[in-house]
């Protein structure tokens, strides 16, 4: 076999693998936009009552675009208002599917999951914007309040966290600090708490809140 013969072969071989690939990728993909459409008219196969003009527009768009994320958020909104909270979870669910990145999908998904008490995968959902979108503030916080409130046993994360988004954000450097110095006042170390509340009264001078709350910090 020539040298030419040789690589011949080879760019039609590397040819034959991409086209199989892309062949692959796009049945992959028409498999999941069909299983996402399943999945949508299933949602409503119980549903007796006519729906109301709005869902019902969205509802057609799904079942001709899978891929339509606003769809999606549409008809979430209304299943939620309607106190089918898992259904609009299973919403979203499918809406990440198409977009597994957006930051929109994944802040109120992360809300619905607060709300049905599946901690673990609310703080999953806050931790995948902050990994794809740092400069989204809201999910550092709401991480952090899911910690204090929801799951207190990693409380003791909440500093690492609101200090992640400080450094990627010192632009807003505030939105920051008062947490800091809350959750230092109320579980340690004292000298934390003073020293973030004497960087907040240098952002804010005005917080008379933050001063009387340093004034007692040092007593």
């Amino acid at each position: 076999m020539t040298k030419k013969l040789k690589i011949i072969l080879i760019v039609v071989v590397i040819i034959l693998i991409a086209g199989g690939l892309f062949a692959w990728k796009t049945w992959s993909w028409q498999g999941k936009m069909g299983d996402l459409r399943n999945y949508v008219v299933s949602l409503f196969s119980g549903e007796k009552e006519e729906l109301p003009a709005d869902i019902q527009a969205a509802y057609d768009t799904l079942k001709n675009d899978p891929s339509d994320t606003s769809a999606y958020i549409k008809i979430a909104a209304w299943k939620k208002d309607n106190g089918k909270l898992e259904d609009a979870i299973k919403l979203y669910e499918s809406a990440l599917e198409v977009k597994p990145d957006d930051t929109l999908l994944l802040m109120n998904i992360a809300e619905l999951y607060t709300r049905n008490e599946q901690y673990a995968e609310a703080a999953g959902a806050y931790v995948k914007v902050m990994e794809s979108d740092p400069k989204w503030l809201a999910a550092y916080r709401s991480l952090a309040d899911l910690y204090r409130y929801q799951m207190p046993e990693r409380k003791i994360e909440i500093p690492s966290i609101l200090k992640r988004g400080l450094e990627a954000n010192s632009e807003n450097e505030l939105y920051f600090v008062g947490p800091l110095a809350i959750y230092y006042k109320d579980f340690g170390p004292e000298e934390e708490a003073i020293r973030w509340y004497e960087r907040l009264i240098e952002l804010d001078p005005e917080n008379t809140t933050a001063k009387n709350e340093l004034e007692e910090l040092k007593k």
